[in-house]
């Protein structure tokens, strides 16, 4: 009815004297973009914005693999965004480069969706899980920005060590997350293990876990978890058939079992019920699902998509604390060492504390009232 009434004056105060009505109940309106690339950054936010919604009103942007997970739960706008290239469980740089060349102006006339939402539904505050689209928007149009997400760990904290025996690669993914997210007012930074931060502008928080996870009953029925970020890692189903052990994957896109191996499609509650019930995690290293199986206590083989150093960075902190290994090839050998070494894992994992979400939702909450 509001915008049947047109640009008249009338309209104007209605709108202002509503806006008003936010303010004085503190209500935030918050636009929300989550990066699409695999569902980690879809999960986190599910979790943030179920509480923040409570209190505040919501927009949210995303894409890929964000869109079809998060579009069953909330009212989500589909955007486009910049894919990654994988070739034998290793980002192809160049593919990558022209892939998104080719792509540029699709995405750039659809992120022109973006202006018209922030248009209509005025934000006060921007967040973003590494969705670059919404960052840029909120820098040009200097709307006060939240990063809340796992790849800052990398350009915020101290690794100086680590990046220096993978330069290259930590080069290119600090260039990358750099590009990504301009300027935010803070950076909250999900992360597993500790680190000494460069500022004060970002605050270290423990990684955010969906309420099932938090209340999943574990058991150990003797398989190994298999999640691959994507379908490329041909060679380690190869490997995987060598061992005799029984292994469930996910990741491939097929529903099948072939010996010792069942694929699986993706489902959510089939995917919670495998990983609280198996004895250990073959895994890349990303970050959401590292911290999901480290709080179920669950030991992890690591296999860093190669290129990606924020991966590298997350499996040479795993080995680091004993939770599990760090494997820089797909060899049978290695993976049988990691089976042989799953009782020495989780005796180490019993000292990882347990949390719930309170204490970093309190601190995104309380960050975004002087912002509004």
């Amino acid at each position: 009815k509001i915008k049947e009434a047109g640009e008249s004056p009338s309209r104007r105060i209605l709108i202002n004297f509503i806006y008003g009505l936010n303010f004085l109940f503190l209500m935030v309106r918050i636009l929300y973009g989550v990066a699409g690339e695999g569902f980690g950054h879809a999960v986190r936010s599910r979790v943030l914005i179920e509480q923040l919604n409570k209190k505040n009103k919501i927009k949210i942007v995303t894409s890929g693999k964000g869109h079809s997970y998060l579009k069953k739960l909330f009212d989500v706008e589909e955007i486009d965004y910049f894919r990654l290239i994988y070739r034998n469980n290793k980002i192809s740089i160049l593919l990558t480069l022209l892939n998104n060349l080719i792509k540029f102006p699709i995405i750039i006339v659809k992120s022109l969706k973006i202006s018209k939402i922030i248009q209509d539904f005025r934000p006060n505050i921007i967040i973003t899980d590494f969705e670059p689209l919404v960052a840029y928007f909120a820098f040009f149009k200097k709307i006060p920005l939240i990063s809340v997400d796992n790849q800052h760990v990398l350009t915020k904290g101290h690794h100086k060590d680590v990046a220096r025996a993978h330069y290259f690669d930590a080069l290119i993914t600090n260039f990358v997350i750099r590009s990504f997210i301009i300027k935010p007012h803070k950076h909250f930074i999900n992360s597993f293990f500790d680190c000494k931060l460069k500022d004060k502008d970002s605050i270290l928080v423990k990684p955010l876990l969906r309420e099932e996870i938090i209340n999943a009953h574990t058991s150990n029925k003797g398989h190994i978890l298999v999640y691959q970020t994507s379908k490329s890692n041909k060679k380690l189903i190869k490997e995987l058939q060598k061992i005799n052990k029984k292994f469930i994957v996910y990741g491939f896109p097929r529903s099948k079992k072939i010996g010792n191996i069942t694929f699986k499609n993706i489902s959510e509650k089939g995917f919670l019920k495998d990983l609280s019930s198996c004895s250990g995690v073959i895994t890349n290293a990303g970050s959401t699902l590292m911290s999901e199986a480290l709080f179920l206590k669950k030991p992890i083989l690591s296999l860093p998509v190669k290129r990606q150093f924020e991966q590298i960075l997350n499996a040479i902190y795993l080995e680091k604390l004993g939770y599990g290994m760090f494997a820089r090839q797909t060899k049978k050998e290695i993976i049988e060492e990691f089976i042989r070494n799953i009782p020495k894992f989780r005796n180490k994992l019993k000292n990882y504390k347990k949390y719930d979400n309170n204490k970093t939702i309190r601190k995104i909450s309380d960050a975004l009232k002087p912002l509004n």
